[in-house]
């Protein structure tokens, strides 16, 4: 079974990337997901010899390429400098047996959202939700294909794998401290994200959606969420089938994002194009890959556009892993990488480790990739060597 393991490049500088790429290789590690561009983060790193914790805004960890974009550039990370973290690494992994792919979050950017509010996603009230850029936008759109073209290019990548390239979601994805008291639930938390851009709006309207109806219907349903007059429990399928101008103003963006991953595939192109799918936070059950439509996902269309996916699979639970797993194949016609989260919260043990490993493999995963290199501890690595020897 191939595996491959997510891992942040201060993390292999610290250490020495190429003493990191023998490590890896003797745990069974094939490949190194190493972040090119990632969100706000701060990490704690119990193993790095250097920082038991790093801070960053939203940034790019490689020197990018200037001429390739527009009003919208990569924020170069401000502990690395001048320095290029990711060229450091590539040039040690260069003779290595461990590949090395792009993992580029290229939309989910607080920063970038700060700076060019106009380009992000705008809730129904018309507020600008920071952490998120929409793909409507033609400069985010421009932005996103220069970025995939730019970390493809002369870097040694064998693929790029994007996560967060779509509409996101409504609670913004990790957004540190938000006071969020009011239960919005799925319908509630779908709504809140649903982006009324002037893009956004513009593509709806020419599609023939009654943009002011669904703008008012979303207004209402949150309000009435807010009051109490509306359970957190609503079914969203049901409540869409009684508004459909919100149902037809979703099924724009599928359209919409279909398109820029193609955009994205072929700026890639010859290196393999991987999408991270998982809709609930983390270790939350109730959202799989069947409501990837309120990301403006079109799974159909997917298919047709990567050359595989990674399903999120953070859950405690086996049995709900199994489930993801067996549901991603299911829905989708490429290879299936089942991600797991290789510690704390989701598991404390090797033994816990190995039932969600054989869980995925059970399911018919076709490779493993494992969270995160610098930021569980040394016993769990070794525990992920353990499983792997262990994996046919």
């Amino acid at each position: 079974m191939n595996a491959s393991i997510w891992a942040h490049p201060w993390d292999l500088v610290d250490e020495g990337p190429a003493a990191t790429a023998e490590r890896l290789a003797d745990l069974g590690i094939d490949t190194v997901n190493l972040a090119t561009t990632m969100h706000s983060v701060q990490t704690l790193n119990p193993h790095n010899p250097e920082r038991t914790t790093f801070f960053a805004d939203a940034s790019a960890y490689f020197q990018p390429d200037e001429s390739r974009y527009g009003d919208l550039t990569p924020d170069v990370n401000e502990t690395m400098g001048e320095a290029g973290w990711v060229g450091e690494v590539a040039d040690a992994f260069e003779d290595s047996p461990v590949a090395l792919r792009s993992w580029t979050v290229p939309f989910h950017s607080s920063k970038q959202g700060r700076n060019h509010p106009e380009a992000t996603m705008t809730s129904p009230f018309g507020d600008s939700l920071v952490w998120g850029l929409c793909p409507s936008n033609p400069d985010v759109q421009a932005y996103g294909r220069a970025l995939a073209a730019d970390v493809a290019d002369g870097r040694g990548f064998d693929g790029v794998e994007m996560e967060l390239a779509d509409y996101q979601y409504g609670t913004g994805y990790g957004w540190h401290h938000q006071e969020f008291f009011t239960e919005l639930g799925p319908l509630g938390e779908f709504l809140f994200g649903l982006c009324f851009c002037e893009h956004c709006r513009a593509n709806a309207a020419d599609a023939g959606v009654d943009v002011a109806a669904a703008r008012a219907s979303a207004q209402d349903a949150l309000q009435a969420r807010f009051d109490g007059g509306l359970a957190a429990n609503t079914d969203v399928g049901g409540w869409l089938a009684e508004h459909p101008a919100v149902r037809d103003y979703a099924d724009v963006r599928q359209e919409t994002l279909a398109g820029l991953l193609e955009d994205f595939a072929d700026e890639i192109a010859p290196a393999a194009f991987t999408y991270y799918l998982k809709m609930g936070g983390l270790g939350d059950d109730r959202m799989g890959i069947e409501h990837s439509w309120k990301h403006g996902l079109d799974l159909d269309a997917l298919s047709t556009i990567v050359d595989d996916v990674t399903v999120l699979a953070y859950h405690e639970d086996p049995t709900v892993v199994r489930d993801d797993v067996r549901a991603t194949r299911t829905m989708l016609d490429v290879p299936v990488t089942a991600g797991i989260l290789a510690g704390h919260p989701i598991l404390d043990s090797k033994a816990r480790l190995r039932s969600q490993v054989d869980a995925a493999v059970d399911a018919g995963a076709d490779r493993l990739s494992f969270y995160g290199y610098g930021v569980i501890p040394e016993r769990n690595l070794e525990w992920i060597g353990d499983v792997l020897e262990t994996v046919e």
